[in-house]
């Protein structure tokens, strides 16, 4: 437990469990509403303030590292109480973003009643419900509070149909970023000798009898500009602002996007597997949003041979990955059909493309628990996406950026490199890119962060005072594009997997002269 990140986490676990454990009326089942609805935390603050000694023997007894320093901070001291419950703390930021979200969805929610718009009303009003349902465990380790790999809260199963004549039990999980592509409705996945094919969003389960609304989101890309924007909050009657060309955004400009926390069902019939295997595409996209309770960790500027470059590190910062499918789901119980199921699509009289409902068909759609069609008939349009936290490391680069094409060659030229500099495994690392207008002109910065749950520190070790680092990677990366031969890009130099969609217009020969730029 020598990083200090991992060590982090593990420290408020301990504290958390002690404090639970002596007060048990605040965990109440693993609901959130004592602790977080109704400001139980205030009381675990004000403990943790008074540096118990009880915390201070089980944290030595149970937590063991060799780094002095850490230990110092860690261990012998409290000196980790001002991360956690200061001003600027974890848990403190953590809180005030959720007390500000309930504060926002009251405010819409009385100023669509006083419109008298009962539509939006109810859709506020159950956002709210649903927002302040949570489980304590969830919101504390998707707040970076708890450690991920402790509470799989983002892994998320395939799960068989409870009507197929050849009922096993699969054991297929995915985290929540692969599984959005891997076991979307339409995926096909082979498992215990069959073929089965995704078709439900499993639903949230309240209690025994009762199903909750899917967690969704609202995405709208930008006509001004092509940025995808993303809120967690519906948009008020007010709208939005671009976050890169301030354009005005109103609620009809967003979509629907569901994270589907709770898995997906296979459709009851298992087919047999095919003796050819199956063409696999890549389905998501990344999408760095930010993060208010982000914090810098360093942040420097170089300069390499004239051309000024500014990075910067940051921790608990927020990414979006998402479907680039659509899909048509059952708000009911979670039916789906991919956009490019056309021939299930069309049994639908008023189907077209793009279009947000549909509902006309003689054939309905079966339930997934056995129990024949389902009593709802629309399907509405949504993607599907994943929110998570992590640590990042931004490049920005003082030369022209404009070219979409050549900064992405150069984000994957730097990405591969990186991971064969620092010896990191290339899947625990991962790139986007992000935008802003400078002077009339749509100039991209290249976004590294950690793939792996709540960030291991891989993308931070790029950042450092006398840049070395960032020269050696650019090195490497010029070698590699250098010794390549290919026209316009390969699987040795760029290509891979995961960009298949954007292979075409991968350029080597744009990446190496603009990395040749800067070494």
């Amino acid at each position: 437990l020598d990083n200090e990140k991992i060590l982090k986490r593990h420290v408020y676990a301990v504290a958390l469990s002690l404090y639970l454990k002596n007060y048990p009326n605040f965990y109440s089942a693993n609901n959130a509403r004592a602790f977080i609805n109704e400001k139980g935390y205030m009381g675990f603050m004000e403990w943790l303030k008074s540096e118990p000694k009880e915390l201070s023997d089980l944290i030595n007894n149970s937590i063991s590292i060799t780094n002095k320093q850490l230990k110092d901070k860690f261990i012998i001291s409290f000196g980790w109480l001002e991360d956690f419950i200061g001003e600027q703390g974890t848990l403190t930021k953590v809180i005030k973003e959720f007390e500000q979200n309930v504060e926002y969805l009251k405010r819409e929610y009385e100023k669509a009643m006083r419109a008298r718009d009962e539509r939006t009303a109810s859709l506020f009003n159950r956002k709210l419900e649903r927002y302040q349902k949570n489980d304590l465990i969830d919101f504390l380790v998707r707040g970076n509070i708890l450690p991920k790999y402790g509470f799989p809260i983002d892994s998320v199963e395939l799960s068989q149909n409870i009507a197929a004549q050849s009922f096993k039990s699969l054991n297929l999980s995915r985290d929540l970023s692969v599984a959005i592509a891997e076991y979307a409705p339409s995926s096909e996945v082979v498992a215990d000798g069959g073929l089965y094919t995704s078709r439900y969003i499993r639903k949230p389960v309240v209690n025994k009898s009762e199903m909750s609304d899917f967690e969704t989101a609202f995405i709208s890309k930008c006509p001004n500009c092509g940025n995808l924007n993303y809120s967690k909050m519906p948009i008020g009657s007010d709208g939005i602002d671009c976050a890169v060309c301030a354009n005005k955004l109103k609620n009809r400009d967003f979509y629907k996007s569901i994270e589907p926390r709770a898995g997906f069902i296979a459709e009851e019939e298992i087919k047999d597997v095919p003796l050819s295997s199956q063409e696999r595409k890549y389905k998501t996209e990344a999408i760095y949003i930010g993060e208010k309770t982000a914090y810098s960790i360093s942040k420097y500027d170089y300069e390499f041979e004239n051309i000024k470059l500014e990075v910067e590190s940051t921790a608990n910062d927020s990414l979006v990955v998402k479907s680039t499918d659509v899909f048509y789901v059952c708000p009911k119980c979670g039916y789906s059909l991919a956009s490019n199921e056309t021939g299930k699509l069309l049994d639908y009289s008023d189907y077209r493309p793009g279009v947000n409902r549909i509902e006309i068909s003689n054939n309905g759609h079966k339930n997934p628990f056995g129990r024949g069609n389902c009593t709802n008939v629309s399907l509405m349009k949504y993607c599907l996406h994943h929110e998570f936290k992590t640590d990042v490391a931004k490049i920005s680069f003082g030369c022209n950026t404009s070219s979409y094409s050549t900064m992405l060659s150069v984000m994957y030229a730097l990405l591969n490199s990186f991971a064969n500099e620092l010896n990191i495994e290339r899947r625990d690392i991962k790139a986007c890119l992000s935008y802003k207008i400078s002077n009339g002109r749509m100039d991209h910065k290249i976004i590294i962060y950690d793939a792996v749950p709540g960030g291991a520190g891989h993308s931070r070790c790029l950042v450092t005072e006398d840049g070395e680092v960032l020269k050696a990677v650019i090195k490497r990366a010029i070698g590699l594009l250098d010794t390549c031969e290919c026209s316009p890009s390969c699987y040795r130099c760029l290509r891979n997997y995961e960009n298949q969609k954007i292979h075409e217009i991968l350029d080597r020969e744009k990446a190496l002269a603009f990395l040749k730029q800067l070494g």
